[in-house]
């Protein structure tokens, strides 16, 4: 297994033990087939980007960041185009068009997400395929596109695989650092651009590469921000590197490379990383998410509601305890027991607060959208009575976003679950019932019932259109 530790300094030229991952992942990015795509690949890429389009288009119209970033948009000239974002229309330029998709797309934390790498990587992926193809015109088959987004889901899903949730206490946000390889290998694709050029567009990317988790300081918008700032700077990276502008040469796995600097996990498998490209498709693990926050807080947030809200079991005065647990890398984004996320004031710090989460869950139930970060919510004195009594604990054994939760009551009795997989995970499937409901539940009130059927089966039956068609209705 060629692997490289997370804090060493492995020299990649001449060493036969690194395999040489960038140049195989431009080979890759180069030489995809639509003959790749399965039925399997199919059917899931349509569930992708149903979800994609509702939780943009929702955000584009209701979340609190939007019209402060579309405002900036328009002060830098990025309206002075003519490409798509989802809800806001057709007069954007590329890399803004690409930054707002994605960026949108992000903004509830609806989005998808893949748990081996702790990221979410349709954000990126489909925001640069559809401006991407938007760019390229209708004559873009449609088959290329699909594979196109496939790919970059692939390169950032591995890329986060390797980074793991270590990334995280290294203070990296795994969704925009490996999100942007992603965006810069779909836009690729759909340019059919040589190996070379894509090696330098990942060389270039690497200087890129960026997203703190210094957010959760005070629930910044940054966060919303970081796959937007990926999917722009792809477009450059991809336009520099095509006018031969030389990026970085093993910006993968090099010695001062983005394994290696982003992440201090241990024993980074890159024999894994690169086998089977085309074979193994790691994006198909990708979860679509039941509620709107952070992934890590899902399996309390749906047992909660079942042991409180859904039983009438909510007296708050009843219960003496609750007591979270989650892996160690966990613990530090969504349980920290600081104020703002014991007692959150904003919506980001809401989503990344077991605490708030938790509580909200138990007196209200699981199914309220956003509903639950207006400021009713979060200054619900009940929801604040309850969460002070709940603690958040590390857990070894925990892994990815597993998780346990335990209540302990005035009477003695207590109730416990143990969460391996929350709601969403092949373990623990969103049917296809349920990917629709989402989806209509976000889109009609934006764009009312008989529109969002028609997207609906658009997507469903992608073949027999084109993405400019797709775009039309979303605008």
């Amino acid at each position: 297994m060629a692997a490289i530790n997370g804090d060493a300094n492995p020299t990649t030229n001449g060493h036969s033990s690194i395999p040489p991952v960038t140049r195989i992942f431009s080979n890759f990015t180069a030489n995809a087939d639509t003959n790749l795509l399965t039925d399997q690949i199919r059917a899931s890429l349509k569930e992708y980007i149903i979800d994609y389009i509702g939780v943009t288009l929702a955000a584009s119209h209701s979340s609190d960041s939007t019209v402060s970033i579309c405002n900036a948009v328009q002060a830098l000239g990025g309206q002075k185009g003519a490409c798509t974002v989802l809800g806001k229309g057709k007069t954007f330029t590329p890399q803004f068009a690409g930054l707002l998709n994605a960026a949108l797309g992000h903004s509830l934390d609806f989005d998808d997400t893949y748990a081996p790498g702790t990221l979410h990587a349709g954000v990126t992926s489909i925001a640069a395929g559809l401006t991407q193809a938007e760019i390229l015109g209708a004559s873009v088959d449609i088959d290329h596109f699909l594979l196109a987004v496939a790919v970059g889901y692939e390169v950032t899903c591995r890329l986060g695989r390797e980074l793991g949730n270590e990334a995280y206490a290294r203070g990296f946000h795994n969704t925009a650092t490996a999100g942007i390889f992603g965006a810069v290998a779909t836009i690729s694709v759909l340019k059919n651009l040589s190996a070379d050029v894509i090696e330098n567009a990942f060389g270039l990317a690497g200087s890129k590469a960026a997203g703190s988790m210094q957010y959760l300081e005070n629930g910044s918008w940054n966060k919303r921000l970081h796959p937007g700032f990926a999917v722009h700077d792809a477009f450059l990276c991809v336009a520099l590197a095509e006018a031969g502008v030389i990026g970085a040469a093993s910006i993968i796995e090099g010695t001062f490379g983005f394994l290696h600097g982003y992440s201090p996990k241990e024993n980074k498998d890159l024999d894994y990383l690169t086998s089977d490209l085309g074979h193994r498709w790691e994006f198909l693990l990708t979860s679509l998410k039941p509620f709107p926050a952070c992934r890590m807080t899902h399996g309390f947030i749906e047992h909660a509601a079942k042991l409180g809200h859904d039983k009438k079991k909510v007296a708050i005065d009843q219960v003496r305890a609750i007591v979270l647990s989650l892996s160690p890398n966990n613990v530090s984004v969504v349980g920290a027991p600081t104020p703002n996320k014991i007692h959150p004031e904003n919506m980001v710090d809401a989503q990344f607060s077991a605490y708030f989460t938790t509580a909200n869950s138990y007196l209200y139930g699981s199914d309220n959208g956003v509903r639950c970060y207006e400021q009713d919510r979060l200054h619900d004195s009940g929801i604040r009575q309850l969460s002070d009594k709940i603690s958040v604990v590390p857990d070894t054994s925990l892994k990815q976003f597993g998780s346990k939760l335990k209540i302990e009551y005035e009477d003695g009795t207590s109730d416990e679950v143990l969460i391996p997989f929350p709601l969403g995970e092949s373990q623990h499937p969103f049917t296809r019932d349920q990917v629709n409901d989402k989806f209509f539940s976000l889109v009609n009130p934006v764009v009312g019932e008989a529109r969002a059927k028609e997207v609906l089966d658009m997507v469903d039956n992608i073949e027999n259109h084109t993405v400019t068609q797709l775009l039309q209705l979303v605008a």
